[in-house]
């Protein structure tokens, strides 16, 4: 895959697709995690996710459901198994340490245009498209909690050149800023809109920038991470693919 590692954060340009994620953990390290999983020649997986906590503890988790992660994309890619058997692998390892975490998993097939996203208790995909924005609805318990994973199934979308799909952590709508008012996703999606046009990287860094403004003078008390991922074209078709 064209992936780039810059500092705290990765750019993918590869499947029609340009990708770009960053990860702010409020202490050293933290529980915050995404990743771009390769599949095959046409497909690709986004995922980010949230292991309950902070600090060593929460990253010492957050490294084993990455790993597991993989596994069970290796194993069978089907995005709702994917999830099923993280639950069932991960959420053992969850619950031994009384935790849980948040995984939202977005597959993209670059030639169909095809994106399926699954949700286990994480802040639903924001997608632009013509300068409107929209919700995703898929919804589902997060991973741990129960022994056998609990959804609304697959939604798909299929995108067109330029559209754009955000994930985020709650650290960045829950973020606290004068009189202790939250980010919240009202502006999320207010500056996601304005983005329109914008490639993903310089959407990721707009709508961090737009964070700090509103955050000034308070500290991060929790880990951030944004992703922003971008169709350029289909697949094969840019370069990078």
């Amino acid at each position: 895959m064209g992936e780039v590692i810059t500092g705290n954060g990765k750019i993918l340009r590869a499947y029609g697709l340009e990708v770009s994620g960053c990860s702010l953990p409020a202490e050293q390290v933290g529980g915050d995690f995404f990743e771009f999983i390769s599949c095959d020649e046409r497909t690709v997986f986004t995922v980010i996710g949230d292991v309950m906590g902070k600090g060593f503890h929460a990253a010492r988790l957050m490294e084993t459901i990455r790993h597991m992660l993989r596994e069970c994309i290796r194993i069978n890619p089907h995005p709702l198994e994917v999830v099923r058997r993280l639950n069932r692998v991960g959420g053992d390892e969850l619950r031994k340490c009384g935790a849980f975490a948040t995984l939202c998993l977005l597959c993209y097939d670059g030639i169909a245009g095809r994106l399926t996203c699954v949700n286990a208790g994480h802040h639903p995909p924001l997608l632009l498209s013509d300068g409107k924005v929209k919700v995703a609805r898929c919804r589902g318990v997060a991973l741990g909690l129960l022994e056998d994973y609990l959804g609304s199934g697959e939604e798909e979308f299929f995108l067109a050149d330029g559209d754009a799909v955000v994930l985020y952590t709650d650290g960045l709508v829950e973020a606290c800023g004068p009189g202790e008012q939250r980010y919240g996703q009202e502006r999320l999606k207010e500056i996601v809109r304005l983005q329109n046009g914008a490639d993903a990287d310089r959407m990721r860094q707009n709508i961090l920038s737009d964070l700090e403004t509103f955050t000034r003078g308070f500290s991060q008390k929790d880990d951030v991470t944004l992703v922003v991922m971008k169709v350029t074209g289909k697949a094969g078709e840019r370069g990078g693919n």
